[in-house]
């Protein structure tokens, strides 16, 4: 993997955003297991849906890897989600939690805004 490209940094972030999804989901569902929820099945479908979303950010972290035209403007409606979210963290002051939502987010557009990764994009539409 050549870290020199823009869009290629961009993917790995967006990766990492999927995993860690995918880990806290995973993580959330043991918890809803082990534990003594109010509502189990609720935790359980919403470790599911974390999980699910996880290895679809994954996949979309795929699709920039590979440079595919559809995979952009998923991965830029995911940090501009992302953004609201981080802010809602800072309100809450649950800095450890939205510092890494808002850089990852912020890194990412900047990465899918540089001339390279435009250009890289150019005509896939």
């Amino acid at each position: 993997m050549d870290l020199t490209s823009a869009v290629t940094r961009a993917a790995l972030l967006v990766a990492v955003e999927g995993a860690a999804l995918s880990v806290l989901g995973v993580g959330y569902g043991v918890a809803g297991l082990l534990g003594d929820p109010f509502d189990r099945a609720a935790t359980l479908l919403e470790a599911g849906f974390a999980v699910i979303a996880g290895v679809l950010v994954l996949l979309v972290a795929r699709g920039l890897q590979l440079v595919k035209g559809w995979s952009r403007s998923p991965a830029v409606v995911l940090q501009l989600l992302a953004l609201p979210v981080g802010l809602g963290l800072v309100q809450g002051r649950v800095w450890y939690a939205a510092v890494p939502v808002l850089g990852l987010a912020g890194s990412v557009l900047y990465q899918l805004a540089t001339p390279e990764a435009r250009l890289a994009f150019r005509g896939l539409d």
